[in-house]
């Protein structure tokens, strides 16, 4: 069923509000199971804040997130946006958009490169359905 443009807007800051959001990357869909997460990039503390959302019911990172991973990461295509640094329930996930909300692809060089997930990369989205 549907959910209107108001419930969209209260279920988008619901995840925003939640607090102690942790972002995850994962090489496909994870899904609500938490599939599919590159457990070498590890998870890093997310601000997803009530000042990110916007009236399409979407919130994204304003600031570039920053991984020190353990081992080299290619191809992380998807995010999960994750309740605490380890374990921890999936909130939202989709995938890494570029500037334009095309699909984006994060991947290192070498393991001394920092993986950077540009700002705005991280879209959480709850359609209306209208």
């Amino acid at each position: 069923m549907p959910i209107s443009a108001a419930e969209q807007n209260r279920a988008v800051l619901a995840i925003a509000t939640a607090g102690g959001d942790h972002l995850a990357l994962a090489s496909d869909d994870p899904t609500e199971a938490g599939n599919n997460l590159i457990a070498a990039a590890g998870r890093v503390e997310i601000n997803l804040g009530r000042e990110n959302a916007d009236p399409a019911g979407e919130i994204k990172n304003l600031a570039q997130v920053d991984f020190a991973p353990t081992a080299l990461v290619e191809n992380a295509t998807h995010f999960a946006i994750m309740s605490a640094a380890n374990g921890g329930a999936v909130r939202a996930w989709g995938k890494l958009v570029d500037d334009a909300g095309d699909d984006a692809t994060i991947s290192q060089a070498t393991t001394d490169d920092i993986l950077r997930v540009p700002a705005g990369a991280v879209v959480v989205s709850i359609p209306s359905g209208a």
